[in-house]
């Protein structure tokens, strides 16, 4: 398992979602400002407010440091070595695999990185499968709010798709939960292939046992952890969600700063809806890190809230600190512990060639 996650983060893989997740961003920016007045675009950089830029910038740190919180105060349970800044970089990494990813899966990130501080692998799992239970059940209660409301602005398509993905997120609540309570279940598929005894399968059998024991020993693991926390650590568990809620009200409240600096002045709870919307529609988008579809619902919803002349730079400031910023910096973290890593397997394998 740990092979996979190390394959899997290999520098061609990074610099093929990267391209992709730019290619796509390039895409939605375009049609974005398509809805715009782009006339208009350099009056609006000349009244833009610099003060409600570094409330956004603040509001993005604090994006960070309560994911990086979140991700912590698990794993400091399981390895107390670890410290707070091993929690930011594995957040981090997270942000940027799940940019360069479709369906912003990110997960691996903080395996990579934990793992690499010496967390147990198992333990790194249990980690991402409560915070991840935390985020849908976060967004399921806000968006179910907002949809309840239905302010008058939003068109009803955007009601019928949030109410569609509803289903969606209470299907994939229903799968982690299971992979938190029940994980032994995702073995039995797996249980019940039958290969062929034939010596072109003999490959596939040895695989397969492999990973079935793999599975075994993680899922073992994994349920004493999940009973760890479930029974001894409820107030780590509360205090996850806490910081699930500090994550997203942090990019929610950036939205409105953001409106702010561009000279707007749509209501506070009115851009709250809308940002909801949209980290609830986007966040199985199947595009790397929601790009180019983020970009382009940017727009689209907005446009009663703002002048057109700012519908497009809205769009990319708004993703520049929740998303572009993360990639980058993520990709920073990443490629350097890979590098890493990589000098020290070559330092190994000339070390076994000298003996």
């Amino acid at each position: 398992m740990k092979e996979f996650v190390s394959r899997s983060l290999n520098p061609k893989n990074f610099a093929r979602g990267t391209l992709f997740f730019i290619l796509c961003t390039i895409v939605g920016l375009y049609l974005s400002f398509l809805r715009s007045d782009t006339a208009n675009i350099g009056i609006v950089l000349r009244s833009m407010n610099e003060k409600f830029l570094l409330l956004a910038v603040l509001c993005m740190f604090c994006d960070w440091l309560s994911g990086g919180a979140r991700l912590y105060i698990f794993v400091r349970r399981m390895s107390p070595h670890v410290t707070f800044l091993h929690g930011l970089r594995a957040n981090l990494a997270t942000l940027c695999i799940g940019g360069i990813t479709p369906f912003q899966t990110g997960g691996l990130g903080h395996l990579y990185i934990f793992n690499r501080a010496g967390v147990p692998f198992s333990g790194i799992v249990t980690t991402g499968v409560i915070s991840f239970i935390g985020t849908l059940t976060f967004l399921m209660l806000s968006t179910g709010y907002v949809v309840q409301r239905a302010p008058d602005f939003l068109p009803k398509a955007i009601t019928l798709v949030s109410q569609y993905s509803l289903l969606m997120f209470a299907f994939t609540l229903f799968v982690f939960l299971l992979l938190l309570i029940k994980p032994e279940t995702i073995l039995l598929p797996l249980t019940r292939i039958q290969l062929p005894e034939r010596r072109g399968f003999r490959l596939a059998a040895n695989i397969l046992d492999r990973l079935i024991l793999t599975l075994e020993n993680v899922i073992v693991e994994h349920k004493a952890f999940t009973r760890m926390f479930v029974t001894e650590h409820k107030l780590v568990c509360l205090l996850s969600f806490v910081f699930t809620m500090g994550i997203y009200t942090s990019r929610f409240v950036g939205g409105y700063v953001i409106v702010r600096a561009l000279g707007g002045d749509a209501p506070f709870w009115h851009v709250i809806a809308v940002q909801v919307i949209i980290s609830f529609v986007t966040l199985f988008a199947p595009s790397p890190g929601a790009s180019g579809i983020s970009e382009f619902l940017i727009a689209i919803l907005m446009k009663p809230l703002l002048h057109s002349g700012a519908l497009g730079l809205y769009a990319l400031i708004t993703r520049f600190f929740t998303t572009y910023c993360a990639v980058a910096v993520g990709g920073i973290v990443l490629m350097t512990q890979l590098t890493k890593d990589l000098r020290n397997r070559e330092m190994k394998e000339n070390e076994e060639i000298e003996e």
